[in-house]
């Protein structure tokens, strides 16, 4: 008696055979799908490492241009405060000219007329 005429006595079913061969086939194609997936995970890793760098190097360009940005707007609001500020102490100039200039005339005036 050979061991195939002993499997073939012991097995309950003739068809045994062809279902282990599925079922490796089953199990090889599950083991290759696993492999696959494993390698599309690290590849989906290594392009999303790739795009939070690529978006940090955007947000750090973007603070950059911000942090320029209000550099410029405060130059340009300290000179808009400094000219306003020249100008606010010219008219008080003026004004303080002006209006001593007025009192030298009427009291000019009022002594003038005084003498009559």
């Amino acid at each position: 008696m050979t061991a195939e005429s002993m499997i073939a006595i012991g097995e309950p079913e003739t068809g045994a055979r062809p279902m282990i061969r599925q079922l490796e086939d089953r199990v090889l194609r599950l083991e290759t799908l696993a492999r696959m997936l494993g390698e599309q995970q690290e590849a989906l890793r290594a392009e999303m490492r790739q795009e939070t760098l690529c978006l940090r190097d955007q947000m750090k360009a973007l603070e950059n241009k911000v942090d320029d940005w209000n550099r410029l707007v405060n130059t340009k609001l300290d000179r808009l405060i400094g000219g306003r500020t020249v100008v606010t102490g010219l008219i008080t100039l003026v004004t303080s000219v002006l209006g001593t200039g007025m009192v030298h005339v009427v009291l000019s005036l009022g002594a003038a007329g005084g003498s009559h």
